[in-house]
This record gives structure tokens, C-alpha cells and sequence, in this order.
């Protein structure tokens, strides 16, 4: 399968607005990989490509890059940042699956949604710990441990496995652990560098994470401004194997 991470940043992107730290200042004059745009990956999966998450700058990664075949959209989150670009869909030009758990579906419709969404996207239901079958390829969604609804996901893609923590905090459920146990991948969202930030597992924690469950592939994004600039995150992640920190436009073969 193929991953495309169309935005790696996390809530506030970078450069944040109006932010004159260290990190948004040398984003702003040098660019490259230093720029983030909110959070999006696309799984190109066997007959079935996926976008996880749809934040406000949707329209402009969706065109940036060129993503004109599309199937379906999870959503993991609720909130604005991972969202907030949905109403975009109204022009899409054909029908699309939108996978989300009922309890998070409800909250999307009720600050998200438009009837024209309505007549284009057909929901279907994800529960965490049960497996959805698309033929070619598996998944199974698992709750994070915040007080808000968060999902995460496990891909199994014929001898391929990988996970998708989003937005998880350090402290893992057993059974998300089980689940990242000897993955091919992990992806995990890291806004800032070491701990504590209670809500998020940090860079220095996804680390040992991956050493604790024999992942293969370790992948960081969700980076936010109080992060390290990606040029320090990549020196940093050098002295791990298997470690790769994401930036906008990148993309992996798994």
C-alpha cells in the first residue's frame, strides 16, 4: 500500500497565526519541510483509497496534491483541526463512504454537516474492536483513553499490518497495545517534543513506545510550533532505526 501525509502539523499548524516563536519565524522565511499544514494522511489501500481526517486546509492539500481518486473518509476526531474541511465534500464530484463511530457521527452532524453531504456521502459505522472487511483488507478501530471521542485505527492489509494511534495519550489501553504489538507501522501523532502533555504521547515517548511493542517503522507527525523544526527532528530521529519524521507531501510504500 501506499501512504501519502498530505498535512503533518497538528491544531495550529505551522506557522501558527500571529506566532513569532523560534519555530514559526524560521517557517515562515525558509519553508520547505519547516511548513505544516493541518493533519491528513491518505491510505492507498488495495481498491480502496482513504483519507483519515479532513481538516480546514482539506481543499488545498486535496489540490496541492493532486488527489482525484477517493473513495472513502474516516474520521477520528471531532474537533475543528481534524474535521473542520468536511463541508468541502459538497463538491466532490462522486459519492463517498464516511466512516465514523455513531457516538462521534452525531457530534460531526450536528456542528459539521450539510445536506448536501448528506446526499453524497453514505455513512458507515465503525465500533472499536470490531473488525470491517473491505475484501482486500482489514480494520479495526480502537478507542483512545481521552475524555473526548478519539479513534484510532488498525490496518491489515494482506501481510502488511499497521496502526494509526492518532491522537493517543502515553498511557496506552492494553488492548490498543495488543494491537500495535510487531506492526509493520506505526504512525503516531506527536505535537510536541518530550513530556508532560497529559492529552498527547510527545516524540521522546513514541520512541520508547515503539522499542516496547517491536514496531518495525516508526512514523511522527501531528507536530505542532512548540516541536522541534523538522531539520532538529530528523538529526534527532537518526539515532533510532526505523524512526521517520513526516512532513507535508511525504510519501511511504509499506
Amino acid at each position: 500500500m501506499q501512504i501519502k501525509f498530505l498535512g503533518t502539523g497538528a491544531a495550529e499548524g505551522i506557522p501558527a497565526i500571529n506566532c513569532e516563536c523560534r519555530h514559526c519565524k524560521r517557517a515562515r522565511k525558509e519553508g520547505g519541510k519547516l511548513l505544516r499544514e493541518r493533519n491528513s494522511i491518505l491510505f492507498q489501500l488495495s481498491g480502496y483509497n482513504m483519507l483519515i481526517e479532513a481538516p480546514p486546509d482539506i481543499r488545498n492539500l486535496i489540490n496541492k496534491y493532486e488527489v482525484d481518486d477517493l473513495q472513502g473518509i474516516l474520521a477520528t476526531h471531532a474537533t475543528y483541526s481534524h474535521i473542520g474541511g468536511i463541508k468541502e465534500f459538497e463538491y466532490w464530484p462522486t459519492s463517498l463512504d464516511f466512516l465514523a463511530e455513531p457516538n462521534l457521527f452525531e457530534v460531526i452532524r450536528k456542528e459539521h454537516w450539510t445536506e448536501k453531504l448528506d446526499k453524497l456521502m453514505f455513512h458507515i459505522p465503525y465500533y472499536p474492536g470490531a473488525a470491517l472487511s473491505f475484501g482486500q483488507f482489514t480494520l479495526i478501530p480502537f478507542a483512545a483513553r481521552r475524555s473526548q471521542p478519539i479513534f484510532g485505527l488498525s490496518i491489515q492489509n494482506g501481510r502488511k499490518h499497521i496502526v494509526y494511534a492518532s491522537s493517543t495519550p502515553s498511557r496506552l489501553t492494553n488492548y490498543a497495545h495488543c494491537l500495535m504489538t510487531g506492526v509493520d507501522m506505526l504512525i503516531v501523532n506527536t505535537p510536541t517534543f518530550e513530556p508532560p502533555k497529559e492529552d498527547h504521547i510527545s516524540v521522546v515517548e513514541a520512541m520508547e513506545l515503539k522499542e516496547d511493542v517491536g514496531a518495525e517503522q516508526l512514523v511522527l507527525t501531528h507536530i505542532n510550533h512548540n516541536n522541534r523544526p523538522h531539520d532538529e527532528l530528523d538529526v534527532y530521529a537518526r539515532q533510532f532505526p526505523g524512526v521517520t519524521i513526516a512532513y507535508d507531501g511525504m510519501t511511504l510504500e509499506v
